[in-house]
């Protein structure tokens, strides 16, 4: 069946896009400068000529000789069969190697301008750019040849070479001198020295040899990682290697993974970090890489001033890693920019002489000229300083990184109270050396309560309420009497590491000091210590710390407490929160209200509900608490777990900062070595006041406060009544027969013609979620191109309806496999098209009318009508249609379903 005729487009002066005049004969081609639909205006280019080829016309030489060298030295370039100079592609020269590897040309003397021109093409690197226009000038500028001169040491011997090394060697060594100062207090031990210009030397000495003996790139990674495995334990682990020197399986092991794991593991460590692990591994790595790019940049490149980069990133790493304060900024900046910017100078300065041939020494102008810029940069930085400094502190890596201790994880050993009394009263748990007196070990500070039980927190805000991982050494935080504790763990142990007053280092020492130093965690805030490793018997470690002075009550009564933001404690029982506003309405200031809490609750009873003592529950839960309170004919009675927490809870609802603290206390008079036993087992308040800090309170009552047997009787049990038991309830009468039939069961369970409704969804899940999962992305595509399609007929304008029918075609075919260039114009489309589907070009509408009715449509004078767009859509359709019968029936399946015509065209 043929299609119909299309109907003619014709705009008012009589032509028509069907590529027909009005007297019926095809239109003429347009002249030059006339436009049309099928041709593409193009600029005239000049003839290409190649520079091995004879080129008419004088050929005139236009290098340039720089001034102080002779003539003769300018004109030694080679040249061609034509007498035009090589381009750099034609030299025959091998070269050498350059830096990473590459072919280095740097030997080649470049001058300023090296472009030579021939008739009207000027070359610039063998490649020929029309003169006298835009591009051509930025595309000189582009591959203009840069002043190089000597660049690398292969073109200097003897003590020129020597000078340049020595240079540059220095002047790399200075600067990552500079740079290790960024690590200082993120490290804060010496040993930084030895591992980052230990790292430096390497490196430079490895960067050199691969200059001088021009290793490839490959080489010199191979060369690098061989020396950080053969020095690698001395420099970053010396603790862990053979004789502080030899490597061993665990050093080898701690430099492999620490590429790995050290940056991380560094950023999760309070500050400073010491030797701890391998986590010096950062600053041996930075140095090392640093050093080594640095020295191949400044001896084989032939950018020899930017050498510095290197340093200055290995600077940056520095800071990136270290901490919110910064170590003197001003002094390091200032330091760095003056050694870099001399040493940037001076090898300027020796490139432009080597070039030039002329030996020039520096003179007073020279060094006034220098130190004026130097004064002037400092002016001007010191002057910016309040511009551009904040009060907040920096923003480094670790304030980003999550801690990955989860403490939720280690039950609260708040909880294990009562068992240190019934199962360990006489054990002994630790033995401690260089305790205090009156001191006390803390196990564990707690608070957050859930209403269960009293846990240890871990802020999830960057700061000191973080659990961390920690070197050798905490920074101090609080000024007080230093205590150095030796503790060895006997039959004690478990994650939490007893410590004292604030701690400002811990080192494990033994078979197993590695581990639990590697898996140590310190919360700053609550002094907290805990390890993953979990402690056992025979572990042993010297805790260094600060115990803060303790105010007398008269001296902390009128103060305020402290702006310290704590965790929630939840389901607090009411009985507690009615005694505390009891309690609390007698005081006229908040030390005074805390001072009235711990002298009512001293005035109950003590007792730990073992044998031979008065009743009193275990546990600090909201009923433990609110039988404290209620019970015992309003006596309280319990053992420090109750006190304690109830304490902390009423000081938290009168808005007092406070927290529970676990611990041992010994009893007093000893001296040496003390044996920590289960019967030691304490717990106490701190409650945070400004200007004193953390202040301990002891809300239990003395332990020779027992109860008497009168204050607590026991009621006498009733004896049971005896009653006659009731008579027998008399027999129901019999009910009449139901003579009624039964009726038949809806649902028959039994009922062979019944539904088996659970088989029948089984069926549906195991075959519809298969053909669903089938179908789905074949409807959600069919539906994308529906709707893009409907969304095209649709526009507002007729003029886009039109295009968007040509656009369709054009989707179409490259869904069928056509690759359309989407550069070339709509006639040049249409031709490549009738070529790919040869049925497309018989019938009424052809991709060529389709082409020219589009051109028409977009540029034509008039505004093609409705009746005009529709039938260029049934054009549209037609032609896809033929389309699909030039390819095969499974090739138009697969280009209904092609994805290609959804992605962007290349």
């Amino acid at each position: 069946m043929s299609s119909p005729q299309p109907p003619a487009w014709q705009s008012p002066d009589g032509q028509s896009p069907d590529g027909q005049s009005p007297n019926g004969q095809p239109p003429a081609r347009p002249g030059p400068g006339q436009g049309g639909d099928d041709t593409r205006r193009r600029r005239p280019q000049a003839p290409y000529v190649r520079p091995d080829q004879p080129t008419p016309g004088p050929v005139h030489d236009t290098v340039r000789v720089p001034p102080g060298r002779p003539a003769s030295q300018g004109a030694s370039r080679p040249t061609g069969s034509s007498g035009l100079p090589k381009s750099p592609d034609q030299h025959t020269s091998t070269g050498r190697r350059g830096l990473f590897g590459r072919r280095d040309r740097s030997h080649r003397r470049r001058v300023d301008d090296a472009s030579q021109t021939v008739g009207s093409v000027a070359w610039t690197s063998g490649r020929p750019t029309r003169t006298g226009s835009l591009a051509s000038s930025l595309q000189n500028f582009l591959s203009k040849p840069r002043m190089r001169g000597l660049a690398t040491i292969g073109e200097h011997t003897g003590p020129a070479r020597l000078r340049w090394i020595l240079i540059d060697s220095a002047a790399v060594l200075l600067l990552l001198a500079v740079a290790t100062l960024a690590f200082r207090l993120t490290y804060g031990v010496n040993w930084l020295w030895v591992t980052c210009l230990g790292g430096a030397v390497l490196g430079i000495g490895l960067g050199v040899l691969g200059a001088l003996r021009r290793f490839p790139t490959w080489i010199m990674a191979i060369g690098v990682a061989a020396v950080y495995l053969v020095f690698g334990s001395f420099l970053a682990m010396p603790d862990q290697a053979t004789a502080t020197v030899v490597p061993n399986l665990r050093t080898l092991r701690g430099l492999v993974l620490g590429v790995v794991q050290a940056p991380k593991q560094s950023l999760t460590i309070d500050a400073p970090i010491g030797e701890t692990g391998s986590l010096l591994v950062v600053p041996l790595l930075t140095m090392l890489i640093a050093a080594v790019l640095a020295v191949s940049i400044g001896l084989r490149s032939g950018r020899p001033g930017l050498a510095w980069l290197p340093c200055a990133g290995a600077m940056l790493v520095g800071i990136a890693f270290g901490v919110q304060s910064p170590y003197l900024p001003a002094l390091l900046g200032a330091a760095f920019f003056v050694v870099a910017l001399v040493w940037t100078a001076h090898r300027r300065s020796f490139l432009r002489q080597s070039l030039l041939r002329q030996r020039r020494r520096f003179g007073v102008r020279s060094v006034a000229s220098a130190a004026a810029v130097l004064l002037l940069s400092s002016g001007v930085a010191v002057a910016a300083q309040p511009v551009v400094d904040s009060a907040a502190p920096r923003q480094v890596l670790r304030d980003v990184v999550v801690p990955p201790l989860d403490v939720r994880a280690y039950p609260s050993p708040l909880q294990g109270f009562r068992a240190n009394l019934k199962d360990h009263k006489k054990d002994v748990l630790y033995t401690v050396s260089g305790m205090p007196e009156g001191g006390a070990l803390r196990l564990a500070t707690l608070d957050a309560y859930d209403g269960r039980t009293f846990t240890v927190s871990n802020s999830l805000k960057p700061g000191p309420g973080t659990f961390k991982r920690i070197g050798t050494r905490v920074p101090e935080q609080m000024p007080g009497d230093p205590v150095q504790l030796r503790v060895t763990v006997n039959q004690g142990g478990g994650p939490f590491v007893p410590t004292i007053g604030q701690t400002t280092g811990l080192t494990f020492t033994g078979d197993r000091a590695l581990d639990l130093d590697d898996n140590l965690f310190y919360n700053p805030a609550t002094g907290t210590a805990l390890d993953t490793a979990g402690l056992r018997e025979g572990d042993t470690y010297t805790v260094d710390a600060v115990v803060g002075y303790q105010p007398a009550q008269n001296e902390f009564r009128e103060s305020e407490p402290g702006s310290i933001e704590m965790p929630s404690a939840e389901q607090v029982p009411d009985e507690i929160k009615d005694r505390a506003q009891q309690w609390a309405s007698a005081a006229d200031s908040p030390g005074a209200v805390a001072i009235k809490l711990e002298a009512e609750l001293r005035k109950g009873f003590y007792s730990n509900g073992l044998e031979n003592d008065v009743p009193s529950l275990s546990g600090h839960s909201t009923y433990r608490l609110a039988k404290l309170i209620t019970d015992n004919k309003g006596q309280m009675i319990g053992d420090e777990e109750q006190y304690a927490t109830a304490m902390a809870l009423m000081a938290r609802e009168l808005g007092l900062p406070s927290r529970v603290v676990y611990g041992y206390r010994p009893a007093g008079g000893q001296s040496g070595d003390v044996q920590i036993t289960g019967a030691d087992v304490s717990a106490w308040v701190e409650i945070n006041f400004e200007k004193y800090g953390w202040v301990i309170f002891t809300p239990t009552p003395d332990k020779s406060r027992v109860p008497k047997p009168d204050d607590n009787p026991q009621e006498a049990k009733p004896r049971p009544q005896v009653e006659n038991p009731p008579p027998p309830a008399e027999r129901p009468e019999q009910p009449p027969p139901d003579n009624t039939p039964p009726q038949p069961s809806e649902e028959d369970p039994d009922d062979p013609d019944g539904i088996n409704w659970r088989l029948v969804l089984i069926m549906v899940a195991v075959i519809g979620i298969p053909l669903l999962l089938l179908i789905a992305p074949i409807v959600t595509v069919l539906a994308i191109k529906a709707r893009r399609r409907k969304k095209r007929m649709t526009q507002d304008s007729l003029t886009d309806r039109v295009a968007g029918g040509w656009a369709e075609m054009i989707d179409r075919a490259r869904d069928l496999g056509a690759a359309p260039d989407v550069q070339a114009t709509r006639i040049e489309t249409a031709t490549v098209l009738a070529e790919q589907f040869p049925q497309t070009d018989v019938g009424s509408y052809t991709p060529s009318l389709l082409a020219r009715r589009a051109d028409w449509a977009t540029f034509g004078p008039t505004t093609p009508t409705d009746a005009q767009v529709a039938g260029y859509w049934d054009g549209v359709g037609s032609v896809v249609t033929t389309m699909g019968r030039s390819v095969g029936g499974w090739r138009r399946v697969r280009g209904a379903l092609s994805l290609r015509s959804l992605r962007p065209p290349r």
